[in-house]
């Protein structure tokens, strides 16, 4: 039995939205990759369970979160108060995209984040959706929706 698209589209649309409500951030179009998917520098994921079971990643350069830290809270972030950043930012997108899939009538619950830093190989799903984004600098991420089917 697969998950009906709809319920993808929208969960895909939701963080695409929020993140770009939270940190001004632009995103490119959506495409679908395959595991593993490398990151090089800091990244968070957040599980989601319920109408859609998967995972969410966001994933990027140093500048990226600096970016959004600066864009959230008016001031640079860097050292430890930047690793302790990237995981309230997944918290803060994966937060927001539940509360806007609730009124659409979907129901996730999300996981607590877990952050990364430095050469991560994400795998464990077969495909999953990314979409490359960047920042007012230049620097680029890129968000990964890896959803389960069944």
């Amino acid at each position: 039995m697969s998950i009906p698209a709809s319920p993808i589209a929208s969960l895909l649309n939701a963080a695409l939205s929020s993140i770009h409500e939270l940190a001004q951030i632009e995103a490119g179009k959506p495409t679908l990759v395959g595991a593993p998917v490398v990151q090089t520098d800091f990244g968070v994921l957040v599980g989601m369970v319920g109408a859609v079971k998967g995972r969410l990643f966001i994933l990027g350069e140093t500048d990226v979160f600096a970016q959004a830290g600066l864009a959230m809270y008016g001031m640079e972030l860097s050292g430890d108060m930047l690793e302790s950043f990237v995981g309230e930012f997944g918290n803060s997108v994966a937060g927001h995209t539940a509360t806007k899939l609730y009124n659409q009538g979907i129901m996730i619950d999300i996981t607590p984040p877990t952050t990364m830093q430095g050469h991560v190989k994400l795998g464990g799903f077969v495909k999953a959706l990314q979409v490359p984004f960047h920042v007012q600098t230049g620097a680029t991420g890129q968000l990964v929706l890896a959803v389960e089917e069944g």
